[in-house]
């Protein structure tokens, strides 16, 4: 079985050792983060936003399960610097792009 949103979020809090009265924030609670931990509830992408800092993952790493596009490339450009990018940074800077204005992959 795949992991949920909410298994994403109490596989890290555990591991950052974070308890969920930590992790809540204003119009956070840590009921609600019980809530979503147990599947009760999907999370809103505004609390996604607050978590993900404080997880130490991407908003889409929350979401997805998946390493974040912008990461990688950013990490493709830093770790090539001077040197001619792989195709794989093409490729996800376009997946970024039509990501970012909407359009269907």
């Amino acid at each position: 079985m795949k992991a949920t949103v909410g298994d994403r979020i109490r596989q890290r809090r555990i591991e950052l050792g974070l308890s969920r009265r930590a992790l809540s924030a204003e119009g956070v609670t840590y009921a609600y983060i019980s809530r979503l931990e147990s599947n009760e509830r999907r999370p809103s992408v505004r609390a996604l936003r607050k978590f993900a800092p404080q997880l130490l993952v991407s908003v889409h790493w929350l979401e997805t399960g998946e390493v974040d596009p912008a990461e990688e490339l950013a990490r493709l450009v830093l770790e090539n610097q001077g040197k001619q990018l792989p195709a794989r940074a093409a490729k996800l800077a376009r997946m970024i792009t039509r990501e970012a204005s909407g359009s269907a992959p």
